[in-house]
Formats: structure tokens, sequence, C-alpha cells
């Protein structure tokens, strides 16, 4: 009896996995059937929402992208994630319910099928790219910015001065690698449609010629405090800028304070630090200024005030090249 009953549950435990095998769509069983490689780019995810199998099978096609150009082009950082016919994905925290990770990288028409949810609650869903449709887009998009980096290149030639033409060469340069990302996503896409992709443009002349540009622009640091000086100098000496003070185009001259606090804190010591930077440009171009304050803490003045002088001279290797960056990007944007 108990042989014939344990025989009984072997059979509906084996036909309730026939049954729920049997269930899953043929997409999920089989991707490469339903999504020929030929015809489509296809990842799978899961998680416990649609939203989330969707984060999920987007990083998947990430990383597609990011296992391929990482090799030669480093290009791979962190994704976001968004809807449209540009869809961009990034990494979040991981946790049991999502994996999400990707690149920082934006891939165009990323497309999702229906989605199915598994007996344990947990939901699939296919993230693909259809490749010949794809590629179409990726063309188009690749001449529009080419369009636009010959507008660019055109502007720089004409500028009245260096500073300018140097906003422009750079502005054409950012778009060159952001075609470049694109030509090399096309590369993985579609080979065919890649190879019959023809620039206005050379994208080293470019690269080499923009660095020129910034080489031509010269500048020059007055600060009394060293170690914020230096910083300033090698950081405009990283953005490609020639120290000259001689002849500068870019006049950089600022103040620097450091005073101890009182915080009533036992055991600690406080100093406030200021910096106070004034960039003043030449050939009528629009000035730039950076104002800091904090203060940092140590069980001696003298640590407290070193300290406080490094956290000074990061603020401008962070903030102050990223407000340069914004000078430039507004010099070529007023002028379109």
């Amino acid at each position: 009896m108990k042989q014939i009953f344990s025989l009984a549950m072997l059979l509906l435990v084996c036909a309730a996995c026939v049954t729920q095998k049997e269930n899953i769509p043929a997409w999920l069983a089989a991707p490469q059937k339903e999504y020929p490689q030929g015809e489509y780019l296809v990842s799978l995810g899961e998680g416990d929402t649609r939203r989330a199998a969707e984060n999920s099978a987007a990083a998947g096609l990430s990383r597609i992208f990011q296992s391929q150009i990482n090799s030669s082009e480093s290009l791979s950082e962190t994704t976001t994630e968004s809807r449209g016919t540009e869809s961009t994905f990034g990494q979040v925290s991981e946790l049991r319910s999502d994996v999400r990770i990707g690149s920082d990288q934006t891939l165009l028409n990323v497309q999702f099928g229906e989605s199915f949810t598994d007996p344990h609650g947990r939901v699939h869903v296919a993230a693909f790219i259809p490749r010949a449709e794809t590629a179409e887009i990726y063309r188009n998009k690749i001449s529009e910015i080419s369009r636009r980096i010959t507008f660019l290149v055109q502007r720089s030639d004409a500028a009245p001065d260096p500073i300018k033409r140097y906003a422009f060469r750079r502005a054409a340069s950012r778009k060159a690698h952001e075609n470049d990302l694109l030509l090399e996503q096309l590369r993985i896409i579609h080979p065919q449609a890649c190879a019959a992709v023809a620039l206005n443009y050379d994208p080293q002349t470019l690269y080499t010629a923009t660095a020129g540009d910034g080489r031509n622009i010269t500048f020059t640091v007055k600060m009394e405090n060293s170690i914020v000086r230096n910083a300033l100098v090698k950081m405009l000496a990283a953005m490609g800028f020639s120290e000259n003070a001689a002849d500068p185009m870019l006049e950089f001259s600022g103040t620097t304070s450091f005073e101890r606090m009182d915080m009533k804190r036992e055991g600690l010591i406080f100093v406030r630090w200021n910096v106070n930077i004034e960039m003043q440009a030449h050939f009528d171009n629009p000035s730039l200024s950076l104002k800091k304050t904090s203060r940092e803490g140590h069980i001696s003045f003298e640590e407290a005030r070193a300290r406080a002088e490094r956290a000074a001279a990061a603020e401008i290797d962070t903030r102050l090249r990223q407000e340069l960056e914004q000078y430039f990007d507004r010099l070529a944007a007023a002028e379109k």
C-alpha cells in the first residue's frame, strides 16, 4: 500500500513539473527562437515587479555592449533607466528583488516584450533591439551629430579670439566622442550598417586640433596660499592650458582664509576655510567666480588647518573644473 501511495505521489509531482514547464512561454524557454540572433539583440530579466524585470533585462542588454566596448575603449560606467525611443539604464543598489547593473551608455530603440509571472511571483520580461530597424535610427542620429560637428568646427575657424575658438572646437570634440560611442554600438547591432556610415570629419584630426587650441589658452594664477595655488595650476594644466604669466588670456586671482573656530566640542579643534577665486578672461569674454566656505576639524590646530587646505584644493579640482567646463559650454551655446 505504501509503495502504491509513494508511486502516486511521484506521478503527481512529475505531472506538476510537466504542467509548470508547459506553462512557460516560448520566448522565455527559448528566446533565440522568438528573437533570432541575426535579427535581434535580446536579454531576459526578472524581478519582483515588471519595472524591476525590465531594468534587469535592459541591464543585460547593456552588458552586451559593455563587455565588447570596454575591451577597447573603457567606456562602461553606470546606468539609469528612462522610457521612450532613447533608453538609458543605470546602476542601482543590488537587492534580491532586482539586480541592476550596466554602463554609461544610451541605447537607442530598446523595446520590451510581454511579461510572465512564475509560480514564485517573479516577473520575467525580454528586452530586445531589432537590428535593422535600430541601425537606421543610429545612422540618422550619427548623421545629425556629424552636421552639428561641421557647424561647430566652422564656428571655431571663424571665431574672433582663441578662447571662443577653443570653446567651439571643444564642443565639436564632445559631439565627436558621442558619435564614437554610437558607432561602437552600431558595430555591435549591425556591422554592415556601420561599415556604410561616412563621417564628414576626421575624429583624430578634430581631437588633435582641440588639444592644440587648448594649449594656446594661456593663464596665470595669483594667490598667496601655495597649496591652493598649486592645485589650481595643476587643474588648469590638466585641462590642457598653458601657464604664461607674461601674456595670459585667463587671469585667476583670489584669496584664502583659515580661521580657528570654537565649536565647543571637547578634544576637537575646527578651522573654517574660505576660498574666493575670480577669473578674468581677455577678448571681452565674460568672467567667472567661485566662492566656497566650509570647515575641517582635528585634535590639533596644525592638522585641522592642513585638512582645511587640502579640502580647499580638492574643491578647486572638482567644482572649479566643473565651472570652467560649463563656462566654455555657455560660450559655444551662446552663439549657435
